[in-house]
């Protein structure tokens, strides 16, 4: 077939070629590939010629006792410079220390809850720590509690019936008044400046939450695993930061995630209905406050590790879609709305597009092909992914000039033969989610939030 297929690429007419791979290009290849690529360049060159004129790196002066300044990985390479910006510039002094209040929430947890505690424990100067246990059964209370009895500033809270991670979230915030709020979940590991990197944006009064970079911890152990940090590393890392900087994020992972308390008391804390992060987000927006991404606050979580597994896990993330951006805060969208900006408008317009149409495009023109010209279909597939495999190369590069860990990451480089089958298995997932959510709810016979508190809550 590879023969076969060469030999029709070389007697195809140009214009033809054009329009079969011109979804790929106009979309995909525009929304990732391209843009990305535009940033890089352009952080590049911004790179240079701050460096030609000697504008020397901020100083990380002030850390507290306990805190290294070497774990500030952007200072190791002057490929970090273009994420920095002069102190003339900011009009402040470069390093932020709010107080930080870090609540891990969790469920039967008791084999990670320590190791998540050690590395959030001393990792930033004004931190404390709560620990909430939504109602666990495996003793995760009685680890903490042996954990907080040798280490300051830890306390352990418990919840004899379980709520859900909503719940136990907004359980803890009277316990604190520290400035900002950072969510990390109880399966975790924080890199050791995770903490510092995530609180800086905050320094801007109208931030109103950060994501964190949320990675692979269980990278090695198969193959979908590796799949999976690969695509952490476009998704996450790289498409969060260009989300960003267009001022569109939409999402801080439940997983690690900083929040400015006033904001997030203002706007009610966490509802207690599925996808309680995205929600928080998307509240935040409407009230005028700023999302942005700390690409170098990295926590380490463990992925799926079968396929079974991540389909029902994706399921749940894309279920998300609907209920959100095309229910409960579809008003974004209304210009005749309090709540309507060009850029919550542009964020919906987005995910309407790129998450919702192309996915039922995509599946109608396959099915379509595969009726009516089969060895058509096996053709377009050929030339699309050879064109993904490109883009995705594309892309590995400019994730090695920004990555703060080349040798970690650039493995992602071998799977790059096996993304675009992978891709087209978490679109299955997605049409699956969408179609489910759109017609049943399906969000809301999740057992992700619990039966009673499902019975009470709103179904959007």
């Amino acid at each position: 077939m590879w023969t076969d297929w060469i030999h029709w690429l070389s007697s195809i007419a140009p214009n033809k070629l054009l329009l079969i791979v011109l979804p790929l290009i106009c979309f995909d290849g525009v929304r990732y590939c391209f843009a990305s690529v535009a940033m890089c360049l352009w952080d590049a060159s911004r790179a240079l010629w701050q460096q030609s004129r000697r504008v020397p790196l901020p100083c990380r002066e002030g850390l507290g006792e306990g805190f290294e300044a070497s774990t500030n990985v952007r200072n190791l390479s002057p490929r970090y410079f273009s994420n920095l910006a002069s102190p003339k510039e900011r009009g402040r002094p470069d390093s932020y220390y709010p107080d930080v209040c870090v609540i891990l929430a969790g469920l039967n947890e008791s084999e990670t809850i320590c190791s998540t505690l050690a590395s959030v424990w001393n990792s930033y100067p004004r931190l404390e720590i709560i620990v909430v246990d939504d109602g666990s059964s495996d003793g995760m209370a009685d680890l903490a509690h042996a954990f907080a009895a040798t280490h300051e500033k830890v306390l352990v809270l418990r919840k004899p019936n379980r709520g859900g991670k909503s719940s136990a979230l907004n359980f803890a915030i009277p316990f604190t008044e520290a400035e900002v709020v950072i969510c990390v979940d109880t399966d975790s590991q924080l890199e050791p400046n995770a903490i510092f990197e995530i609180v800086q944006p905050f320094a801007d009064p109208q931030v109103g939450a950060v994501a964190g970079t949320v990675l692979a911890r269980n990278a090695g152990v198969n193959l979908l695993s590796q799949l999976q940090a690969s695509e952490y590393l476009r998704s996450i890392f790289l498409g969060r930061m260009l989300s960003s900087r267009l001022g569109i994020l939409s999402i801080v992972s439940g997983a690690f995630g900083a929040f400015r308390r006033e904001a997030m008391m203002a706007t009610g804390g966490w509802d207690v209905g599925p996808g309680e992060d995205g929600d928080l987000v998307l509240r935040l927006r409407k009230a005028a406050w700023k999302i942005v991404h700390a690409p170098y606050a990295q926590c380490l979580t463990n992925v799926p590790l079968t396929w079974k597994q991540l389909f029902r896990q994706r399921r749940r993330w894309e279920w998300a879609i609907v209920t959100f951006e095309c229910r409960k805060h579809v008003d974004m969208a209304n210009i005749f709305s309090p709540n309507f900006r060009l850029s919550n408008f542009v964020m919906l317009l987005e995910t309407w597009i790129f998450r919702i149409v192309l996915t039922f495009a995509t599946f109608i023109g396959l099915g379509w092909f595969a009726l009516y010209d089969p060895q058509m279909l096996g053709y377009i597939l050929l030339t699309n992914y050879a064109l993904y495999c490109c883009l995705e190369l594309l892309q590995w590069l400019v994730l090695m000039y920004y990555t703060p860990n080349p040798r970690r990451d650039g493995w992602s480089l071998l799977c790059l033969p096996l993304v675009p089958p992978y891709y087209l298995f978490l679109k299955v997932a997605s049409l699956v989610a969408i179609v489910e959510e759109f017609f049943w709810r399906r969000s809301y016979d999740d057992n992700f939030v619990p039966v009673h508190v499902r019975q009470v809550t709103w179904h959007w």
